[in-house]
């Protein structure tokens, strides 16, 4: 499997976490994920998501059936695309449409601030 292969299917993860956590409407949905390294080699993941249903924002619990999706899923991700593009991003948007359209944001260092709607 190509790196790209790889960075799809865990973006295809990523989408089916957030369609069996919110088991309700929904006209949009966004997942943030932040992502930090620390010099010592520790890391830390922390997430927010939220939707949209008739006008109204609203944020749910991301559930998981596997405890580790997120510990394992994003660190690996984190991984192929610095070794593909040589940026190392520390937090990114993945958000769906009503009819399922899957849109990525990757955020890097020089970026301001974390956006104002998620």
């Amino acid at each position: 499997m190509t790196p790209v292969e790889e960075q799809k299917n865990i973006i295809e993860k990523l989408h089916w976490l957030v369609k069996i956590s919110l088991e309700m409407p929904y006209d949009s949905a966004c997942l943030w994920l932040d992502y930090q390294q620390f010099d010592d080699g520790s890391s830390s993941i922390g997430g927010r998501l939220s939707y949209t249903w008739e006008g109204e924002k609203k944020y749910a619990v991301v559930r998981s059936p596997e405890d580790e999706i997120l510990d394992d899923v994003i660190p690996h991700l984190h991984a192929l695309m610095k070794a593909h593009t040589g940026g190392s991003w520390t937090f990114f948007t993945l958000t769906i449409d009503k009819d399922g359209k899957v849109t990525t944001k990757f955020n890097y260092p020089d970026a301001e601030g974390i956006p104002a709607d998620t």
